[in-house]
C-alpha cells in the first residue's frame, strides 16, 4: 500500500511539472524539424538581400541617428563583409520549438576557414503560430550571390521578408563592430584621459 502511495505521489508530481512547463512554453521534446535545414534555393531574394545591405552599410557608417562613426568605417564595413563566406540563420531549439529563450541566431563562416556561431541577432522565437523564415546566404566579394531558405518566404508576400533580411545583416555587421571597435568608432577614453580632462579644466 505504501509503495503504491509512492508510485501514484511520483507520477502526480511528473505530470504536474510537466504541465507547468507546458503552461510556460517550455518544450522539453528538443526536437528539430524540416523546416531548421535551409535548403531550399530561391535566388530571387539575392536581389533583395544586397539592397537591404547596401541599406545597412549606410546605417552602421552615416546615420544621423547614431552619429560618431569613424570617417574610415564605411570601407572598414565593406572589407569585413568581402571576408565572409556564408551566413546562416538557425533557432537555438529548433523554429517549431515552444521553449523559451530560443534565440534566434546566426553561424558566420569566414573565407580563411573560420567559424563563428551563436551570434545573437536580438530576436527570440516561438513555433506556436509557424516556423520561422531561415535563411543560409552565400557571399563573395561581400554580396550575396546565393541564397537558400526553408521554403517559409512563400508563405507570405515578398516583402514581408525585408524585416528579416535587415535583422541578418545587422547581426553581422555588429559582430563585427563588438570584434573591432575601434574600426567604427574613435577609441573609448580611458582613465588617463578623463582624468588629463580634470587636470586642464580650469
Amino acid at each position: 500500500m505504501k509503495k503504491t502511495i509512492i508510485i501514484v505521489t511520483a507520477i502526480i508530481i511528473i505530470a504536474a511539472t510537466v504541465g507547468v512547463l507546458y503552461v510556460l512554453g517550455i518544450d522539453l521534446s528538443w526536437k528539430k524539424s524540416e523546416y531548421d535545414t535551409p535548403d531550399l534555393e530561391n535566388n530571387k531574394i539575392v536581389e533583395m538581400f544586397n539592397a537591404q545591405l547596401k541599406n545597412e552599410i549606410d546605417n552602421h557608417t552615416k546615420s544621423n541617428m547614431h552619429p560618431g562613426y569613424r570617417e574610415e568605417s564605411r570601407q572598414n564595413t565593406i572589407n569585413y563583409l568581402a571576408t565572409i563566406k556564408s551566413i546562416e540563420s538557425y533557432a537555438r531549439y529548433g523554429v517549431t520549438s515552444t521553449r523559451v529563450h530560443n534565440k534566434l541566431e546566426l553561424k558566420i563562416m569566414f573565407t580563411n576557414g573560420k567559424l563563428v556561431e551563436d551570434v545573437y541577432t536580438g530576436m527570440s522565437i516561438s513555433g506556436i503560430m509557424k516556423p520561422t523564415l531561415l535563411m543560409r546566404v552565400e557571399m563573395q566579394d561581400g554580396k550575396a550571390v546565393r541564397i537558400f531558405t526553408n521554403g517559409q518566404e512563400k508563405t507570405g508576400s515578398p516583402d514581408w521578408i525585408i524585416p528579416d533580411l535587415r535583422l541578418m545583416i545587422n547581426a553581422a555587421i555588429s559582430y563585427d563592430i563588438k570584434q573591432n571597435y575601434d574600426h567604427y568608432f574613435p577609441a573609448k577614453k580611458t582613465e588617463q584621459d578623463f582624468k588629463k580632462e580634470w587636470d586642464t579644466l580650469k
